[in-house]
């Protein structure tokens, strides 16, 4: 007879059925015991097809108020053979004695307590750890005008003298448009020192040469640029998937995590001298530009 669907049972076979798209993932399923020539109760019963062949992997759920002792895995191996499966796992929130894992070790099952941010009572508060890349630029601009024309450069020059294209068309000043291409990610940034970049994509740039006429002119900046790095744990907003209890790895084919304040960072991380300086091997290095503005 089979038994009412459980919670727990529904949420490992939708974390199942996730992380295996290709699968067919059944609950609550009978099949004939091969020695005990009984019909065998199967919480999840995942099956695929590997060209002539046919998988079957078993997944039992024992929502305990304490951690699956070795009997507990015991039971579930004479199961597991009695219906010819080709994997077996046990599922348990709360995880598995010390003899268990042993057990199951001996047995090659596999030990998962779900791990899920969802909401149900087995939800999971997960980070990961993480390192903050942020790459800043110190800017210095060159000049070089041509013409027989005299030219003065006030001491406001790259951030008040404005240029233009040959047609009149009004481009920016030099320090504004260079702060707009580091912002916009147009410009190297790689640590060290970038000379003579060109600012305006190389279009014909006219500028006032303090006398009232405008003189075309070749504007260049160099950048000196500097890396933070920070270490810290990611606070991730959805996960779904199963973590390993003999090995305390998490499986999950997907994450999010949301919006993450620079200045956080640069307050509770800690800073390293490069990653191989982690305290954690980084699951994930997110690089980022410290804006102009």
């Amino acid at each position: 007879m089979k038994k009412p669907f459980k919670e727990l049972e529904e949420l490992v076979a939708k974390i199942q059925a996730q992380l295996a798209p290709n699968a067919k993932v059944q609950h609550n399923v009978l099949l004939e015991g091969r020695q005990s020539k009984r019909k065998r109760q199967i919480d999840i019963l995942v099956e695929q097809k590997i060209g002539q062949y046919q998988i079957n992997i078993i997944i039992e759920c024992k929502d305990y108020k304490k951690p699956v002792n070795v009997k507990g895995v015991e039971e579930f191996y004479g199961l597991f053979e009695d219906v010819g499966a080709q994997k077996g796992v046990l599922v348990c929130p709360k995880g598995f004695t010390k003899s268990a894992k042993a057990r199951a070790d001996g047995y090659q099952i596999d030990l998962y307590s779900p791990f899920d941010t969802g909401a149900h009572k087995w939800q999971v508060k997960a980070t990961i750890p993480a390192i903050c890349d942020f790459r800043s630029a110190r800017m210095s601009f060159g000049v070089v005008m041509n013409k027989p024309f005299p030219f003065k450069i006030p001491q406001d020059f790259y951030s008040a003298v404005v240029a233009f294209d040959a047609d009149g068309n009004e481009l920016g000043t030099p320090l504004a448009v260079a702060m707009q291409r580091w912002n916009d990610g147009d410009f190297p940034f790689s640590r060290g020192d970038h000379k003579g970049l060109d600012i305006f994509s190389s279009r014909e740039v006219m500028m006032d040469n303090g006398y009232g006429t405008r003189v075309p002119i070749e504007m260049s900046v160099s950048l000196m640029v500097v890396q933070k790095l920070y270490f810290g744990q990611l606070p991730l907003s959805r996960v779904s998937g199963f973590k390993d209890e003999m090995t305390g790895k998490v499986i999950t084919n997907a994450f999010e995590f949301g919006m993450l304040d620079p200045e956080e960072v640069e307050t509770t991380w800690l800073p390293i001298e490069d990653a191989s300086k982690a305290p954690i091997h980084p699951v994930i290095t997110m690089q980022g530009l410290i804006a102009w503005g």
